[in-house]
């Protein structure tokens, strides 16, 4: 086999490049509509966010049509997209559905996990804690260690084959979860130790311990996110 024959499914740098941009503005601008930093109806236009976050029209279209999907946008009578911001039922919708997932991950990993495979959450922590250090807990950079620390234990609760069916679901509603709880590091419980407890009652072998600590982190992050976004509308 050739080298261009083995290297047929890999993207090209500047495929690559283009990837990890649209991803960067995707995610900037997701940020911007849950956290209220674009205000609930406001007009997006390509030009106008494609100016401020400094690329070419191409990603922010990309980033949009995916955020319309999300339900972070939507199409006027007139035509035209929309920012659509969350509202607070849907907060708390959010939180209900992530605290029932989170107990039942937990419950399974806490039964299931062979004890080598505790090794990549315990890693991801210690990235998580050097990512913040580095980059604060608001960043970009926390949001996807965050993501692959539950992740990890989602893995060891449903194992790969289910997890990877839950991925699109299931970190969908993780990531808008801690856009919204950690976008006020002042109102938070420092977030390694806050993992770091979640992560000890999993790893304990005692599951009721296991769940009630699942819930408990959850449910920080939902009063968090509430407080957050009652500020947003009152300001």
């Amino acid at each position: 086999m050739s080298g261009s024959e083995r290297l047929g499914a890999v993207p090209s740098l500047s495929a690559q490049i283009r990837r990890k941009t649209y991803e960067h503005v995707y995610r900037a601008l997701r940020h911007a509509l849950i956290t209220g930093q674009i205000p609930h109806g406001t007009h997006l236009v390509e030009t106008e966010l494609a100016a401020q976050l400094g690329v070419s029209r191409t990603p922010v279209r990309d980033a949009l049509r995916r955020l319309e999907g999300d339900g972070f946008a939507e199409r006027g009578s007139g035509g035209g997209l929309w920012s659509r911001g969350i509202v607070a039922e849907e907060i708390e919708d959010l939180f209900l559905v992530r605290t029932e997932l989170e107990k039942l991950a937990a419950r399974l990993a806490c039964e299931r996990a062979k004890p080598e495979q505790w090794a990549e959450p315990r890693a991801l922590l210690a990235t998580m804690a050097t990512v913040i250090d580095t980059h604060g807990v608001g960043s970009e950079e926390f949001a996807e260690v965050h993501l692959a620390f539950h992740s990890s234990i989602y893995r060891i609760a449903f194992g790969e084959r289910f997890a990877g069916l839950l991925d699109g679901y299931l970190l969908q509603c993780l990531d808008v979860a801690a856009e919204l709880s950690y976008r006020d590091p002042d109102r938070t419980l420092p977030a390694v130790e806050q993992h770091q407890h979640l992560l000890n009652e999993v790893c304990s072998g005692h599951v009721d311990r296991a769940v009630a600590a699942a819930e408990a982190h959850v449910r920080r992050g939902a009063d968090d996110a509430q407080r957050a976004h009652t500020d947003t509308a009152l300001s």
